[in-house]
C-alpha cells in the first residue's frame, strides 16, 4: 500500500469499516512509514479531544425538574439557537486550534525531508522507464525518435517554463544516461530528471526551490520497499538537490563518487 492509499483508507480504518485484509495492508504500512503514522496519531488524538470536548457539555439546570412538570414544559425556554450556535462555535474553534497544534507538533524539521522523500520517490516509480510515447507539454523524451535536440535538450527544456537556471548532473562517470525531464507541479515547479543504466536502474534527480532541512546520510522512504533519498544544497539560489535511487548500494556508490559524508 502507498501513502496516498494508505490516507485514503484511514477515516474508514478508524471507523473500523474497512474488510480485515484492507485493515491489515493498514496496518502494515502505519509500521513501515513514519509521516503516515504521525498523520494517523494526530487523527487519532483529535478525534479523542473533540469526544472529551462533547462529553463535557452538560444539560441546563432544572431541565429534569421541568420534564416532569408536564404542563411547565412549554412555557420552559429552551436553549436558543444563538447559544447552541455559540457552543458549537466554541467547540470546533478548539478542533480546529487543536488540529494545528498537531500539525506543528508532527510537522518537526526532521519529518519536513521525509515528506519530501516519499512525494518524489512516487515520482521516480511512475517515471522509471522514462517518457518514450507521452506526448505532453510536462516531459520530454531523450530517445532518438522522440528527441531531434542535440545540444543541451534537458535545459532548454527546462529554460522554457522556469525563469532560473536549472543545474544539471553529469552521472556517466556512474553508467548512468539521461533518458528523460518532468515538470511537477508541487507547491512549487519541481524540475525532474531521470537517468538509466545498462542494468536497468534508474536515478531521479529533482531541483526543489526551497531550503529543505538536511540530514546526515541518506534518507529511507516508504514507497512499497526501502527506497533511499539523497539531499543536498545545489547552490543555486537556496534550491535543494534530491536524488532517489533504486537501491542502497547505487546510493552508497553517488555519495562516494561525489564524496559525500
Amino acid at each position: 500500500m502507498k501513502c496516498h492509499e494508505s490516507k485514503r483508507h484511514l477515516d474508514l480504518f478508524m471507523d473500523g469499516e474497512l474488510s480485515v485484509p484492507e485493515n491489515l495492508k493498514v496496518l502494515e504500512h502505519l509500521n513501515l512509514c513514519r509521516p503516515c503514522a504521525g498523520i494517523y496519531e494526530g487523527e487519532k488524538a483529535l478525534r479523542a479531544a473533540l469526544c472529551a470536548g462533547a462529553g463535557r457539555e452538560t444539560a441546563p439546570a432544572g431541565l429534569a425538574e421541568r420534564l416532569a412538570g408536564g404542563p411547565a414544559l412549554e412555557a420552559a425556554p429552551l436553549p436558543t439557537i444563538g447559544r447552541r450556535r455559540r457552543r458549537w462555535s466554541s467547540v470546533a474553534a478548539a478542533a480546529v486550534f487543536l488540529l494545528v497544534m498537531l500539525t506543528l507538533l508532527f510537522t518537526t524539521p526532521a519529518e519536513m525531508p521525509k515528506a519530501l522523500a516519499n512525494e518524489i520517490s512516487e515520482k521516480h516509480i511512475q517515471s522509471h522507464e522514462g517518457f518514450c510515447g507521452a506526448h505532453r507539454d510536462d516531459c520530454l523524451c531523450l530517445c532518438a525518435r522522440c528527441n531531434t535536440e542535440t545540444v543541451n535538450p534537458v535545459g532548454k527544456f527546462f529554460q522554457r517554463r522556469v525563469p532560473y537556471e536549472v543545474c544539471s548532473h553529469e552521472l556517466k562517470d556512474l553508467g548512468y544516461e539521461a533518458i528523460g525531464a518532468e515538470f511537477w507541479s508541487r507547491k512549487e515547479l519541481v524540475c525532474l530528471t531521470v537517468y538509466h543504466n545498462a542494468a536497468g536502474n534508474s536515478i531521479t534527480h529533482g531541483l526543489v526551490t526551497t531550503k529543505i532541512a538536511m540530514e546526515p546520510g541518506p534518507l529511507f522512504v516508504c514507497d512499497g520497499a526501502e527506497r533511499p533519498v539523497v539531499m543536498m544544497p545545489s547552490g543555486k539560489h537556496g534550491m535543494t538537490c534530491v536524488f532517489v535511487f533504486d537501491s542502497e548500494s547505487e546510493a552508497t556508490r553517488f555519495r562516494m563518487a561525489r564524496d559525500l559524508k
